[in-house]
């Protein structure tokens, strides 16, 4: 005769025939004389005493039945909706669940670390507060010592695992080793934002955002009654004034366009600077631009120069200057060259270059008087020349009257700008071309090729005096003076 088996709510969950084994649950059913029916029986007590304990679960479950998850050592029921559910804890998983869970059950979200509660319609997040993939982020109640041992209570700001701001009560010095905080030492009274200094102000550019309706900096006052970055420049032309007396006044003169800074109470106004000490560079008195001390200011250095300045006179030492004020107009100074209307310079030989000399000179460096001819060659210092060749002077041969000697460096020269001529000396004392003996206080005439020789007793045409004796029968220089 088979056996009808009913759930315990009176209806018919399945007939077992005898003999057989039904297999519609997950433990099996044993019909009228079934043969070896002790091991199946068995098998089932072991399966409801570990609930059939495994990572999958039963495959024929009905409602009310027990499994323990070994997966997530986790003991779950079979619920009227044919889902599985916890007995305790929390619903574990990346997503929601499928099934609707009763008001008040927990779900654990594994993608976010997150719990969640179900209060009859949708989940409600417990905490932490996070952003996805953004780390902890979550206003936090907790205490914190200082460094003398004192506890705060404080409100911690987190976000991205990284605390942004702290809420106290009063302030205190945290003690970093004990409770660190990354970016907080000094915690003020109020809100102290992540990376306040001691001195109120974050070194990071961490800020407070929006509008404050009073702060401190205007003590309650309109911010119209402060001078905006708006109204830079915004004075009427009345200007402002400085002082208890108003004694330094700014403003637009009477014409309009023409900045005025007075001092209203006496004729002086200092510029001060306090490097190493307080310094005047400038002081403007009356009509004046006085140094705050004598001798000590400058205008301008090697590096900032003024382009130019304009004076009436000065009265000083100048350094240097490019233009001397004489007979009526300036000068400029060009060195040794003979440039007009310039001052001359001595050269570094201390020599001075002029074209015309106009004056007296009490001495001459040199010794001849010397005037320029076109010689018809080129000729040596001394050489006695004779009037006649191509050109105007020529070498001397005897019989000729000499003109000269060509001369070295004369004391004072004619015709200086005569182009392409030779410096005849005509008086004075030079070298001069000698042959033969001479004896210092011989007259000399010319002889050939430019020469002079001693003149014999009651000679005509005597050029020249010699100044020194040579038994040099040959041809040399002697000083001689030219008649």
């Amino acid at each position: 005769m088979p056996y009808s088996i009913n759930r315990y709510n009176n209806t018919l969950l399945t007939v077992v025939e005898d003999g057989t084994i039904d297999s519609t649950l997950d433990i099996k059913l044993i019909g009228k004389n079934y043969a070896g029916y002790g091991e199946v029986q068995n098998e089932n007590f072991v399966n409801l005493l570990e609930n059939f304990s495994g990572t999958t679960e039963p495959p024929r479950p009905i409602s009310g039945q027990i499994w323990f998850d070994s997966n997530l050592n986790k003991l779950k029921f079979r619920d009227k909706n044919n889902a599985w559910r916890t007995t305790g804890g929390a619903e574990v998983g990346a997503s929601e669940p499928t099934t609707a869970l009763s008001t008040g059950d927990f779900w654990f979200k594994t993608s976010t670390d997150q719990l969640y509660a179900w209060n009859g319609s949708e989940y409600v997040l417990i905490g932490p507060e996070a952003a996805l993939g953004q780390g902890t982020t979550l206003l936090r109640s907790r205490t914190v010592s200082d460094t003398i041992g004192g506890a705060h209570a404080i409100i911690e700001a987190i976000v991205d695992d990284a605390t942004v701001h702290i809420i106290s009560s009063d302030e205190f010095t945290l003690d970093g080793a004990l409770n660190p905080i990354t970016g907080f030492s000094v915690i003020k009274k109020g809100l102290t934002l992540v990376n306040t200094g001691s001195d109120g102000i974050t070194t990071s550019d961490h800020r407070y955002w929006g509008t404050a309706s009073n702060s401190l900096k205007l003590a309650g006052l309109p911010d119209s009654a402060y001078l905006k970055v708006a109204d830079y420049g915004g004075f009427d032309d009345i200007g402002f004034t400085l002082g208890d007396s108003d004694d330094l006044a700014v403003f637009i003169d009477v014409d309009g366009i023409t900045p005025v800074i007075r001092n209203v109470l006496s004729n002086t106004i200092k510029f001060q600077t306090t490097s190493s000490g307080i310094k005047t560079p400038l002081t403007l008195v009356a009509n004046d631009i006085l140094p705050g001390t004598t001798a000590v200011s400058n205008i301008g250095s090697n590096t900032y120069k003024y382009a130019t300045v304009y004076a009436a006179s000065f009265d000083g030492v100048a350094t240097q200057s490019t233009t001397l004020f004489f007979n009526g107009g300036y000068r400029s100074a060009v060195g040794n060259a003979s440039t007009a209307n310039s001052i001359v310079a001595r050269d570094a030989s201390g020599d001075v270059y002029a074209n015309l000399f106009q004056g007296t000179a009490t001495a001459a460096r040199f010794a001849d008087l010397a005037e320029k001819y076109l010689a018809d060659a080129e000729y040596d210092v001394g050489t006695v020349v004779a009037v006649g060749g191509d050109k105007e002077v020529t070498a001397a041969k005897y019989g000729d009257r000499a003109l000269g000697a060509v001369s070295a460096s004369p004391a004072f020269m004619m015709n200086k700008d005569l182009e392409g001529g030779t410096y005849i000396a005509l008086k004075g004392r030079v070298p001069v071309k000698v042959q033969g003996a001479v004896r210092k206080g011989q007259r000399l005439v010319a002889a050939n090729n430019g020469t002079a020789v001693a003149a014999v007793p009651h000679a005509n045409d005597i050029f020249a005096i010699a100044l020194e004796s040579s038994d040099d029968t040959g041809v040399k220089l002697i000083e001689a003076v030219i008649l």
